[in-house]
């Protein structure tokens, strides 16, 4: 999507390669422009339509950086630098000085393939496609890697519903948080990042998946537009806690500028 503002030229652009089909975007999108439709050989793909204003709102929660937005060919984010949309906190921090030089544990242990590990063992992340899924702190021996989760929430599965030959969820899930075993769905709750990319009809047809996301882990913004994320991605109690921590927030700086 692109579109020319008096003298700015601003371009959405999604790199289908590595949307995992979550529904955050659709959710946090203040026009409902964006949606998850399906091609004629049957896969899905992420659609932008017209309603589309440019906010940059779908951005800063992508979790797999597939939404970049630029102004006039470089990247900016209206809505981030108006500090008017909160960013996530830093995917995953590693603390080089514990890593051991003859340890690959963390490498081999993330289902994206997104740690990299050079001829000096220097670790670094590829951050496209970190999910932020613990695989890789789990793993590490030496307690070297603290992963930040975007969502806090919990996955329940009604295998009443469940089709016993039916993989789908299997199959979409990017953190690899399903497996099935004698015929059982078995979710690895840690693993989940809360992406809903496993709720979708065209998934999961019987909606057997449940998943509900109870906060989200960010740093300072704060808008209308962020409100109304809020409330889609995690319902009204949330929002109205948000307010009312953001409220103290804006009190105590008043407080602090009128005592200097």
């Amino acid at each position: 999507v692109e579109r020319r503002f008096y003298t700015d030229y601003v371009r959405l652009l999604i790199d289908r390669g590595k949307c995992i089909l979550c529904d955050v975007c659709m959710k946090v999108c203040p026009k409902n422009a964006i949606k998850i439709a399906k091609r004629k050989d049957g896969s899905l793909i992420l659609s932008v339509g017209e309603d589309c204003s440019l906010c940059g709102a779908c951005e800063p929660l992508c979790p797999s950086g597939a939404i970049s937005i630029t102004v006039n060919g470089k990247h900016l984010n209206p809505i981030v630098s108006s500090k008017g949309f909160p960013l996530p906190l830093p995917k995953i921090n590693i603390d080089q000085s514990k890593c051991r030089e003859d340890c690959y544990e963390c490498y081999k242990a993330c289902p994206r393939g997104a740690l990299r590990i050079d001829g000096k063992h220097n670790v670094t992340v590829e951050e496209s496609k970190c999910l932020r899924c613990p695989w890789c702190e789990d793993a590490c021996p030496e307690h070297a890697i603290k992963v930040n989760p975007l969502f806090e929430g919990s996955i329940i599965i009604d295998e009443s519903k469940c089709e016993e030959e039916c993989k789908a969820c299997l199959e979409i899930c990017p953190t690899k948080a399903l497996s099935k075993n004698n015929g059982r769905i078995r979710v690895e709750n840690r693993y989940c990042i809360f992406c809903n990319a496993c709720i979708h009809l065209d998934v999961c047809r019987n909606r057997a998946i449940t998943v509900v996301r109870r906060r989200v882990f960010h740093g300072d913004g704060f808008s209308a537009v962020w409100t109304n994320a809020l409330r889609k991605l995690l319902g009204e109690r949330t929002v109205i806690k948000e307010l009312e921590a953001e409220s103290r927030k804006r009190l105590n700086k008043l407080v602090e500028e009128a005592r200097l």
